[in-house]
């Protein structure tokens, strides 16, 4: 498994609460006035919003009111005003903060640094812009329109073995990223065909980790393209390349947990996706082809039941039928991954049949099941 090397946003506050005001012209000042409903914390959040989307990197804000709520609540409101925008949020490299204060005014000193310049993110924009026109059609729905932009993604980045490539500039003009770059891309992207979106951080087995959640439908899950993504291995002068894999493609808050951890709170993720397309097959009878297409590319009518195959006796069972029916192919999800090799060899001889065969196998999501390939030869 690959290493993440994905960075938490940096941060660097330093306060300090002195008496006297040391105003410079070269920053930028805004006043934000007292009042009894609120409206100051909230009119603090909104200007510290602006500033960090627009890449400033020194400010200064006024604030009129109880110097010891600024203090104890100034680093939650940095944390709403961030919230507003994930985007924003992931490319802040660190950020540097004083206070000082006399009587009821304060003044509030930012220093903020970040990983992609103004004209960066631009040119990320305009990029995001012409993909999105070659690979969205006016016919597709939300649904396909998720699948397009994973496929865009997955196909053209490759996981950035030296770790450097942290922002979605960096992948799109370097080819390679982090799982951060990965995610910020596609934020861009999806946000653009107007589908919601966000970016969740948390831990995998070998460490910090980023990836987005989606909204469908009124349902949202986890989309981690940068383990979709295929593993270039290099063995002497030659490349393999494992295929496009959905493994980690709309997934619930149960599937993601077997190897991805998180302690901040995101939208619940508890609807199957796979069950949701299923809903969707029915009742919009007018796309059911859609929907059906859509399922088989992503693999998911093989968590159907009458693809799966759940113990050995009802594989044996599937084998003595499929030598009866003269069959040269057997295609199915086996639950017991971890014992498919061993189970095979025995439901071929409980069978009692007198057959040659090779089989082919890979995981299938992250449930401990198999996708299978029997190929049967009657010689």
């Amino acid at each position: 498994m690959r290493t993440t090397g994905w960075k938490i946003t940096a941060v660097a506050a330093l306060l300090a609460a002195a008496i006297g005001l040391n105003m410079k012209s070269d920053l930028f000042s805004v006043f934000a006035s007292a009042s009894s409903g609120g409206s100051t914390v909230d009119q603090l959040e909104e200007e510290l919003a602006s500033q960090f989307q627009n890449r400033s990197e020194h400010f200064t804000l006024q604030y009129k009111g109880d110097k010891h709520k600024l203090t104890d609540g100034l680093q939650n409101t940095i944390n709403l005003a961030l919230a507003q925008d994930d985007y924003t949020a992931y490319i802040l490299d660190s950020y540097l903060y004083t206070i000082r204060s006399w009587g009821n005014l304060s003044t509030i000193k930012l220093e903020a640094r970040y990983r992609e310049t103004t004209e960066q993110t631009a040119a990320v924009d305009a990029t995001v812009n012409k993909a999105v026109k070659q690979i969205i059609t006016p016919r597709m729905n939300d649904h396909e329109k998720v699948k397009a932009i994973h496929d865009w993604i997955v196909g053209k980045l490759q996981y950035d073995q030296t770790l450097k490539h942290y922002t979605a500039y960096d992948a799109l003009t370097t080819g390679t990223a982090v799982c951060q770059g990965y995610s910020l891309l596609a934020y861009k992207m999806l946000k653009a065909v107007g589908i919601p979106v966000l970016i969740a951080e948390g831990t995998v087995k070998t460490g910090d980790h980023a990836w987005n959640m989606v909204q469908l439908d009124g349902n949202w899950y986890h989309l981690d393209m940068t383990w979709d993504d295929p593993v270039v291995k290099t063995a002497g002068s030659k490349q393999t390349e494992s295929r496009l894999s959905y493994n980690y493609y709309l997934k619930t808050d149960a599937e993601m947990r077997a190897d991805h951890q998180w302690v901040k709170t995101y939208p619940v993720a508890n609807h199957s996706y796979s069950a949701e397309l299923s809903k969707l097959e029915s009742k919009d009878s007018g796309n059911t082809a859609e929907y059906e297409t859509l399922k088989n590319e992503l693999g998911l009518q093989w968590a159907e039941p009458e693809h799966t195959v759940s113990s050995l006796v009802e594989l044996e069972q599937d084998i003595r039928e499929a030598v009866m029916n003269q069959q040269t192919s057997m295609h199915f999800r086996y639950l017991n991954g971890s014992t498919l090799a061993a189970d095979l060899q025995k439901a071929f001889k409980v069978a009692h049949v007198s057959i040659r065969y090779s089989a082919r196998y890979e995981p299938y999501g992250n449930d401990g099941s198999m996708l299978v390939q029997v190929q049967l030869d009657y010689q």
